[in-house]
């Protein structure tokens, strides 16, 4: 007993170790390794049916995939670019309505707390001038940090052509060995629960999204599926959350007086949160085939120990580790 102890504590801090450190380093390859995997049967089937050489099966493949990317990202940089013309557009309405809403919270806050608008502007001045000056600073490490995913991208490409198109030799010398045939079945197990895992995050992001729709389009706001799925993805993303939007979107309505829709607003946060502790755990178990309690349990304590990755993280995490564990066992 107590050496199957000592072997999960050492199986769980090795896995804790490469996620944390190991991982990010390499994880240009990893993805490299999924992408060759993803586009090997493609390649195979192109081979087979046009009868030419391997090499230009599999570069005529990733010719394929890579004007895939580049249409999707044309079509999102086509979207932006509609978006961002029709805010242009309508900037000047969008000024005035924001001042309106603006002056309007400023009497309110003043006649409830006796804090002058004058005192609110400066305030307002002195944090702006301060968040211009954190995001100069700011704009530099994030052009760096563009830069880096740039250069990892690059890498990720490249590296999975040359994946691709040594693939059958490189799967081959991993069945060779103990080690690589143990490492092929762990990511095979990771594949099918990380699709599972995809599938589900989905489902429960497509769920919140028509919640968030039909509500904002039963208290009559303007362009609500729009917001409605812009508020849907927010959710999907850990760190920001359906509250990062109701919240303070309801704060101001009860500055503006529109009690009844701010009341609303924070309902439709409630039954979201609701509607994502309920459904993630139970979808999440369901597909994975482990109990709901053990999958919130991982998304829990990945967020505590990786961070807003955690809710990836955590149940990867969680899944080496008893992946790992079972190939001592046997």
């Amino acid at each position: 007993m107590g050496t199957k102890i000592a072997k999960l504590f050492v199986i769980t801090a090795a896995v804790y170790l490469g996620m944390k450190f190991l991982v990010p380093m390499v994880l240009p390859f990893l993805l490299a390794i999924a992408l060759a995997r993803l586009l090997y049967p493609l390649a195979k089937m192109l081979e087979k049916k046009t009868g030419c050489q391997r090499n230009v099966a599999r570069l005529l493949a990733y010719g394929i995939f890579l004007a895939g990317v580049g249409a999707a990202a044309a079509g999102l940089l086509y979207f932006c670019y509609r978006m961002g013309s029709s805010c242009l557009n309508h900037m000047d309405g969008f000024k005035e309505s924001a001042q309106e809403i603006f002056c309007i919270c400023c009497d309110r806050i003043e006649q409830m707390f006796g804090i002058s608008a004058g005192e609110i502007q400066k305030t307002i001045d002195r944090e702006t001038s301060e968040m211009t000056k954190g995001m100069v600073a700011y704009s530099k490490d994030a052009g760096w940090y563009m830069i880096g995913l740039l250069a990892k991208v690059f890498v990720t490409f490249i590296a999975a052509f040359l994946m691709l198109n040594d693939y059958e030799r490189m799967i081959g010398g991993c069945k060779k060995t103990q080690v690589g045939r143990a490492v092929i079945s762990v990511l095979k197990e990771i594949k099918e629960a990380s699709g599972a895992y995809l599938g589900a995050q989905l489902r429960i992001m497509g769920i919140i999204t028509a919640i968030c729709i039909a509500g904002l389009f039963l208290l009559g706001i303007p362009y609500a599926f729009w917001i409605g799925l812009g508020i849907g993805f927010c959710d999907a993303l850990p760190f920001i959350g359906t509250g990062t939007i109701f919240v303070p979107w309801a704060l101001i309505n009860i500055l503006l007086g529109k009690y009844k829709q701010a009341v609303w607003l924070f309902v439709y946060y409630i039954i979201c949160s609701f509607v994502r502790e309920l459904l993630e755990p139970k979808l999440v178990g369901k597909h994975l085939g482990v109990p709901p309690l053990a999958v919130l349990m991982s998304i829990y304590i990945g967020i505590q120990v990786y961070g807003g990755a955690g809710v990836i993280f955590g149940p990867v995490s969680a899944l080496l580790i008893y992946e790992i564990y079972m190939l001592f066992l046997k």
